[in-house]
């Protein structure tokens, strides 16, 4: 049908919008069945089948190019996306990672520094440490600025695990940044000559200055410790997770350091005498004739202390005192006499017979009473051994006698020597006491070096050699677990600790010839049921007999056969735990006492030493039924401080 002019213009509009709907239609789609038939046929003589069939030859040849030319149009659009994110994400990786290579080149460049502060520190060299600090700083800071930026920032917060990794490099960079500013720019400018004495004082100013600074840096360190433990550790592949574990570790080490150093030099001037005057006892051992705490007392010195002045008052032999009073000189717990008898109480030299320095502490002030009325504010011990780590820092000292005192020959010379050289005890102990001060006067006049002078209290204290008690509860709160309060731990909690104690009963020094060796074996780590310990504690007389019979008699004693060397064996059992048996050289022995003291199971145990040969006692513990491994801390041995280092030989399998 065709269109004629004489159609009314509605039905023309109506057949023109029909066609075009057709057209669309046809564009569009895919003849299949019937309607493909239709096509082919042009089928009866309908608009449609007219309109189709008119056009269907030609137009089927075209139509199948264009859809060809749109459905590669499709394929090229995904290839043309898929190439845009490879090239994008390669752009970003490689961005990406050139930040990183940055960052670490900063990072990498800034370490060195940290020893140069140190160093500096250590020199006392404050504009060195001050000029390393600020170089750490600027290389920190590139680093952590060349994570900084758009890019870096919004991959870091997609929230998928791989991108921890992007987020713990930018908080490693972060935390470098903060160690700089907070932790080494503030430690440059600490002068530790404020830690030694100059000229008979110690400046408690600079002192409380330092505390002030340490405290600071105590803080900044729990705040980068905290943003650390933030990282997600688990989802970090094995390169970064090495780099922080680095970073932690380093801060962690800090951290140990930063709050006992705060909390030592926060009690310092107080004991100083910032607040007034305090009065100290020094009490000097000599381990040449043993004694749990380490050896019979030498002599003893006065001193005091206002506002970081330090004077002696008195200096007394221990022979001023008087010998075996009737009774204890202070009343003893009755766990204490038991143990060690009251004998503790009633000679001088016996008053350091048990490991725990708090009693020895107060027997020197009821000995102290009986002859003096000063006020004693704390009392202080320290042995030969110890004297000769301080005299590392002051460096030779030539006393009233015309000898030279040094590092070497310190405990040679006060622990043995001085006996061939002063025979009668009184005149010895003078001797003793008189080197004894005259290291301090080497230490309180000045020049001598900081770092050395906190090495040799660290190594005396550890090692037993220097104790200290004050009954200021303040001053106990701070060195109450440590070794220079001279304890043994009231739990297992921090540590397992056995304790092996020697006391001499020669009325010798031939204590000088003795060696010592402990192993301990145990399944504290291991054991199904309660744990148990196995204790070998080893003597060795190192002199001959012939070499003992050319000695002063006031070195082998006026008891014994020249050589032989009597000694009392204190064992003390883990907390908790019962002492099942022992032997002496693989034989039962009968001990003196087998009683509980300062809340563990103890024996006393004595043997005659002939000279050349050893004695081993070893003692069998095991813990209470039902308390099991996880109940004990590491194990540690607490023994006394002989002349030369005792070796400790733990074996304890499965424990870290």
């Amino acid at each position: 049908m065709s269109d004629s002019p004489d159609q009314p213009p509605a039905l023309r509009r109506d057949r023109a919008r029909r066609t075009t709907d057709e057209s669309m239609q046809a564009l569009f789609a895919t003849p299949t069945g019937d309607d493909a038939a239709v096509s082919r046929s042009g089928g009866p003589g309908s608009e449609t089948g007219t309109a189709t069939s008119a056009s269907s030859p030609r137009s089927s040849r075209q139509r199948a190019p264009q859809r060809r030319k749109r459905r590669w149009i499709w394929i090229w659009s995904a290839v043309v996306v898929i190439v845009a994110i490879g090239v994008g994400g390669a752009f970003i990786a490689k961005r990406v990672y050139d930040q990183a290579m940055t960052a670490r080149t900063h990072l990498t460049a800034a370490m060195p520094y940290v020893d140069k502060v140190k160093s500096a520190m250590l020199a006392g060299d404050v504009d060195a440490a001050g000029v390393a600090a600020s170089a750490f700083v600027d290389q920190a800071s590139a680093a952590r600025g060349a994570l900084d930026g758009r890019l870096w920032t919004t991959i870091e917060q997609v929230p998928l695990p791989v991108f921890e990794n992007l987020r713990a490099v930018h908080t490693v960079a972060d935390v470098a940044e903060r160690v700089g500013t907070e932790i080494l720019l503030p430690a440059s400018t600490m002068s530790l000559a404020s830690l030694a004495p100059a000229g008979g004082r110690i400046d408690v100013a600079g002192l409380a200055a330092i505390q002030s600074t340490v405290a600071d840096i105590g803080r900044a360190v729990d705040g980068i410790d905290a943003q650390l433990d933030s990282i997600d550790r688990g989802a970090l592949i094995d390169q970064v997770s090495a780099g922080v574990e680095q970073v932690d570790t380093a801060v962690g080490q800090v951290q140990e350091l930063t709050g006992p150093a705060a909390d030592i030099l926060g009690i310092l001037p107080g004991l100083l005498g910032a607040d007034g005057p305090k009065n100290y006892l020094v009490m000097f051992q000599g381990n040449a004739e043993v004694r749990a705490s380490g050896g019979s007392p030498g002599s003893f010195v006065l001193l005091r202390a206002e506002n970081g002045a330090i004077s002696f008052e008195r200096n007394v032999a221990a022979t001023e005192f008087p010998f075996a009073i009737p009774e204890s000189v202070v009343p003893l717990d009755a766990e204490t006499t038991a143990l060690y008898s009251d004998i503790v109480g009633r000679w001088t030299a016996n008053m350091t017979s048990t490991p725990d320095f708090p009693t020895t502490a107060s027997l020197m002030q009821g000995w102290w009473a009986t002859e003096f009325d000063d006020q004693v504010d704390g009392v202080i011990s320290v042995d030969p051994v110890a004297l000769s780590y301080f005299l590392a820092a002051t460096g030779p000292l030539t006393l009233e006698t015309g000898d030279v005192l040094n590092s070497e020959n310190a405990a040679a010379l006060l622990m043995n020597e001085a006996y061939f050289k002063y025979p009668d005890g009184r005149d010895s102990n003078i001797f003793f006491a008189g080197a004894a001060v005259s290291v301090f006067n080497g230490l309180l006049a000045g020049g001598a070096s900081p770092v050395k002078l906190i090495d040799a209290g660290a190594k005396s204290a550890v090692e037993g050699r220097l104790k200290v008690w004050v009954p200021d509860p303040a001053v106990t709160e701070v060195i109450g677990g440590s070794p220079v309060a001279g304890v043994l731990p009231v739990d297992n909690e921090d540590e397992t600790a056995i304790g092996v104690y020697f006391n001499d009963t020669t009325g010798s020094k031939m204590d000088y010839y003795v060696d010592a060796d402990i192993a301990v074996e145990t399944d504290q780590c291991t054991a199904a049921g309660a744990p148990s310990w196995t204790t070998t504690v080893n003597l060795h007389n190192g002199i001959t007999r012939e070499d003992a019979n050319e000695l002063p008699r006031y070195i082998t004693g006026p008891y014994f056969t020249p050589g032989d060397i009597g000694t009392d064996y204190i064992v003390y059992a883990p907390v908790g735990a019962t002492i099942e048996s022992w032997t002496v050289n693989g034989a039962a022995r009968d001990a003196l006492a087998h009683t509980t003291h300062l809340g563990r199971d103890a024996i006393r145990v004595n043997v005659v030493l002939p000279p050349g040969e050893s004695a081993s006692l070893q003692v069998v513990m095991k813990a209470s039924d039902g308390v099991g491994s996880a109940s004990f801390g590491p194990l540690v041995v607490k023994h006394t401080p002989m002349v030369r280092d005792t070796a400790v030989d733990i074996v304890a399998p499965g424990c870290d």
